[in-house]
């Protein structure tokens, strides 16, 4: 009897050790959809401030999202968080001090240059298997197929960064305005879109709020200009016959004598833009970005150049009393200039912010990263972004708001060739705004103006090149084709 009665406790120990054991094991998987440990690891993810955007309200998104995540897996997501002029210079000290986050956001012209310097790791293999938090296809087939293509580095077939989210710019007008100067319609056309400026400037309203001190405000609408009229020059530059103009190539044309201001498209732009000029505020050289968005949102002008991810500031803005529409950059017609493509070019929507994992993740934080950018590029995650901060997804199956659904393609190309963006030549970028405000406000004539851009580009390709080791021997770093 007492034998049988210690069999009987024997077996009760056991049973309640492997309940225990069992119970670990449960816990230590539960939530973790990477298979990783439930206990989790700490990665720090870094992320740039966009000009003027609402810091308070980007930094309490996410941390709502990194509060779920670890919720989900355990992981723990430090949010550092970096001004938008200062985040490139703050990345490339941070890879020279070898203490670059695991995660980083990033753009395709630097995620592709780390990956050359060995600070990012390719994600290649990672794309050809399922997402835990998009599940029944590989990775990469959730991606809207064009953001996945746009982020496939042509020098080497490898992906090093997965599309983040992009925004669209448009051009958003006051109906009421329109409304008073006898204005029934948005505009399509260029001619339209001066027509519609006259008008408005004939009773009494400014046109358009423009800033510029605004890199954005001049090279979006320079970007667009350009790439209306440039399809024969990229015609020229594509060397790979992908149809897109990507900084290699572009270093290519500058040694071939291909790109050059004082001739078209780029004289015959700029004079276009400056025309354009007289029916902005009279003031524009002097204000800032906010500060025209500001004189736009009070009813103070019809029209104002806007980015979506901005788009919360006019829904949220107390006192707004008028309705709104919005509509791309106009196109430019042949009778303009015979070589335009009647097509207003996409100023976002293109796979450019995107998450990349560094080299210093390591075992656990490397999988923890893949598994976080997975999160990242979610439904859940994508439709959030959209809700809150305008964010339009770069996945085929999120929500789109309806505050968003304006912001989609209509009779528009993508941007294929950045002459004016930072991502290409942060100094001539700089360089070109400084210019275009001496320019624009009758200091300097079109000569002059175009001479000097033809030499702060070059200048900067010359870094470019050095940078890179791109020489005409090695065809400027991409594949022979």
């Amino acid at each position: 009897m007492k034998k049988s009665r210690k069999q009987g406790l024997l077996l009760l120990c056991l049973l309640l050790m492997l309940s225990i054991v069992m119970s670990a094991c449960g816990n230590e998987g539960a939530g973790d959809q990477s298979g990783g440990s439930k206990k989790g690891v700490k990665l720090r993810l870094a992320y740039w401030g966009a000009e003027f955007a609402q810091a308070q309200k980007v930094e309490q998104t996410y941390k709502k999202i990194f509060d779920d995540y670890k919720a989900k897996t355990g992981h723990e997501v430090e949010f550092v968080f970096i001004p938008d002029n200062n985040y490139r210079t703050w990345m490339v000290t941070q890879q020279a001090a070898g203490s670059m986050p695991e995660v980083v956001a990033t753009r395709m012209a630097w995620v592709w240059e780390d990956y050359a310097k060995k600070q990012v790791i390719d994600l290649s293999p990672y794309m050809e298997k399922e997402s835990a938090y998009n599940p029944g296809k590989p990775w990469k087939q959730t991606f809207l197929p064009s953001f996945y293509k746009d982020s496939i580095n042509p020098a080497n077939g490898i992906l090093n960064s997965a599309p983040a989210f992009t925004a669209m710019i448009r051009i958003l007008y006051n109906k009421d305005l329109f409304a008073k100067a006898g204005i029934d319609k948005a505009p399509q056309t260029w001619p339209e879109f001066i027509e519609v400026s006259k008008k408005l400037k004939q009773a009494g309203i400014t046109p358009i709020a423009m800033s510029g001190q605004s890199n954005s405000h001049i090279s979006w609408f320079l970007t667009s200009i350009f790439g209306q009229l440039d399809e024969q020059l990229r015609l020229k530059m594509d060397t790979d016959g992908d149809n897109m103009v990507i900084k290699n190539e572009l270093a290519r044309a500058t040694d071939a004598g291909l790109i050059d201001y004082t001739k078209y498209p780029f004289r015959d732009g700029i004079e276009l833009f400056k025309d354009f000029s007289q029916y902005w505020n009279s003031d524009f050289n002097g204000i800032d970005e906010k500060t025209a968005e500001q004189m736009w949102l009070t009813g103070k002008t019809a029209m104002l150049i806007f980015n979506s991810s901005q788009l919360s500031v006019v829904e949220e803005m107390q006192g707004r009393k008028f309705e709104y529409g919005g509509f791309p950059i106009p196109y430019i017609t042949k009778k303009q200039f015979p070589e335009a493509m009647e097509k207003s070019v996409m100023l976002g929507g293109a796979a450019n912010e995107s998450w990349a994992v560094s080299t210093s993740a390591k075992d656990d934080k490397l999988a923890a990263s893949i598994d976080l950018i997975q999160y990242l590029t979610s439904p859940e995650v994508q439709g959030y972004l959209a809700d809150k901060l305008s964010y339009l997804p770069t996945i085929t199956n999120a929500n789109l708001p309806e505050k968003l659904k304006g912001f989609v393609m209509q009779n528009e190309d993508i941007r294929r060739a950045n002459y004016t963006g930072p991502a290409t030549i942060k100094e001539f970028s700089d360089f070109l705004i400084k210019s275009m405000q001496l320019y624009l406000g009758g200091s300097v004539s079109t000569d002059k103006l175009t001479q000097e851009l033809n030499a702060e580009w070059r200048k900067g390709m010359d870094t470019a090149k050095k940078t890179n080791d791109w020489t005409k021997d090695n065809n400027y770093g991409m594949k022979k084709p």
